[in-house]
């Protein structure tokens, strides 16, 4: 099914939070981009534009709340990535997801298609019922397709484990991943209407 959504990929930025002087990175909306085509896997809603205003972009300051209190620090061998989003009221952020993607800045041959392994798992935080991501598996080694002919090298961003979740502005979305790695992501809004499949 074709669907239409806003694009919006966001690069995380360093700042401190906070008086434990922890540099975490912190991606805010600054800008939306309109695709034509796209597909998401989520029992056949089509996809549009979302109720989410670049110009009012506030971060929702219980999550930077939350954040201090509850997150724990990444673990050796790992950054933290930290995405505060736009601030949505509650129930018109039901509607809304966030697909986020690691990977990493590779040096590629320019005429192959190349694929980061790993899996990103969920991991709970006891005591407060909030949870964070972790990437699992190899985000070094890149697989790639076999095609020959000239080469022309460049550093492209090449993609590992990606995942679909629900937005809730009040939480920050925690993510640890490999040093050296960069997380990206852009929101998704459901179509307002559903469309109802036909017996064939």
């Amino acid at each position: 099914m074709q669907s239409h959504f806003f694009n919006q990929e966001n690069r995380a930025s360093r700042s401190s939070v906070g008086q434990n002087a922890q540099t975490i990175t912190i991606a805010i909306v600054i800008s939306f981009m309109l695709a034509t085509t796209g597909s998401l896997a989520d029992e056949g809603v089509s996809r549009s534009r979302p109720s989410v205003d670049p110009q009012a972009s506030t971060v929702d300051p219980e999550a930077v709340k939350n954040l201090e209190a509850a997150y724990p620090a990444a673990p050796e061998g790992m950054e933290r990535k930290v995405i505060l989003l736009p601030h949505v009221d509650r129930g018109d952020d039901q509607h809304l997801q966030v697909e986020i993607l690691v990977g990493r800045m590779m040096e590629t041959d320019g005429i192959n298609s190349y694929r980061l392994g790993g899996t990103l798992h969920e991991r709970n935080i006891q005591g407060w019922g909030f949870s964070y991501y972790e990437v699992e598996g190899d985000l070094r080694n890149a697989a790639s397709t076999l095609i020959g002919g000239p080469t022309n090298p460049a550093q492209r961003f090449v993609a590992g484990p990606r995942l679909l979740v629900r937005y809730n502005s009040r939480l920050p979305l925690v993510v640890m991943v490999p040093e050296g790695s960069e997380l990206r992501w852009r929101i998704w809004k459901a179509a307002d209407e559903w469309t109802t499949a036909t017996d064939e």
